[in-house]
Order: C-alpha cells, then structure tokens, then sequence
C-alpha cells in the first residue's frame, strides 16, 4: 500500500515537472516549434519516459493550457463561472486585476497569443480550446454588464456582447503590442481603457 502511493506521488511530481517544462517550451516556441525530445531532455527523461507521462505532444499542451487557464484564475482569487454573477464595477475590478498579473507574467501571455495565432486552423490541437474558451469567456462578461444594466449601474442601450467584446480585445490587444514592444505600460493602459468605459456605461444623470 505504502509503494503504491508513493508511486502515485512520485508520478504526480513527474508530471508536475514536465508541465512545468514543457510551458516554458510552449510559450517559447509555440506547439509546432517545441520539441518533445528537448522538454524530455531537460526534465531528465527520455522521450519515451515522457510519453509513458503524457501519451503525444498535443496532450501534453492541452495539459499545459489548463495549467495556464487555473494559475489565471487563482491569481485573481476568482472561479471562471463566477464571472457571470459580477456587476459591472466588479468586472472592471477583475479585468484589472488580471492584467496586472499577466504584466508579471510574460510567459502566460506569450503561450496564448502564440497558441490563438497558430490554432486559427481546425487541426490544431488547441482550436477548441481558442474558440469555445474565447466564446465562454465573452458570455459570462456579458451577464456581468447585463447584470449592471439590470440593477441601473450601467445606462439603458449598452449592448452586453458589444462591451464584452470591446474588454476582451483591449486586454488582448494591449497584451500584443506589450509582447512585442515590453515599454507598453500593460497594467496602467487598461487602467485608463478602464476609467474611460466606466464614464460611458454610467447612466445619464437628468438635470434637474
């Protein structure tokens, strides 16, 4: 009994270990350039031994992208279907927050710009995760803006999606130009985007 739960320790170690590698491969080279052998080689394995882990390169990245997708979310203390129960201001604060852990992070950011630019096309591995992780995502913030809209946070005529929208492609957009120019002050850049759309979603004050 003893040997075989040390044996699934170890085992969860090993793996732990060569997601670990493997994401700074990945995010380095994107799937198609990373090599299996060299991750094997720095974990301190043969390739085979590695395949005994992970059974092919695209299972390996598929676990190397949940990987990526919970430290994310862990960062900002927050549960991805939360997300929809948030108001407005909430959902500001999060965005915020999750840009200013992805300033620190550089590599998390490179592995998912690299992997939505390669997975455009339905071979990739990581294609679905690209469009139904991107379509998830923009739905739960949309309830959040509709959420504002419902409680009068938010002025009457804002379409949730279009907001939504406009949230995901500044953070990735901001992200993009930081990847390849690094004096793009990431975080403080949506701050500002920020500032600007709590002013145009905050109802019309009547004058009185």
């Amino acid at each position: 009994m003893a040997s075989t739960e040390t044996a699934e320790r170890s085992g969860k170690l090993s793996r732990a270990r060569i997601i670990e590698i493997a994401f700074d491969h990945f995010a380095a080279n994107g799937y198609r350039g990373a090599s299996l052998a060299k991750i094997a080689a720095e974990v301190g394995l043969s390739q085979p031994g590695l395949l005994h882990h992970f059974p092919n390169k695209a299972t390996l990245f598929k676990s190397v992208l949940l990987e990526r997708d919970t430290r994310d979310l862990q960062a900002v203390g927050m549960e991805v279907n939360k997300i929809a129960e948030l108001d407005v201001e909430q959902l500001l604060d999060f965005f915020e927050g999750l840009v200013r852990h992805n300033a620190d992070n550089r590599n998390m950011v490179q592995l998912a710009h690299l992997t939505a630019a390669e997975a455009t096309g339905p071979d990739h591995p990581a294609h679905d995760w690209v469009v139904l992780r991107t379509s998830y995502f923009r739905d739960l913030c949309a309830s959040a803006v509709q959420n504002g809209i419902d409680s009068g946070r938010v002025r009457k005529g804002v379409n949730p999606r279009t907001v939504a929208t406009m949230l995901i492609a500044a953070s990735e957009g901001l992200e993009n130009q930081w990847l390849v120019d690094p004096s793009v002050d990431l975080a403080g850049e949506f701050a500002e985007f920020a500032a600007m759309l709590r002013r145009d979603l905050a109802p019309v004050k009547r004058k009185s």
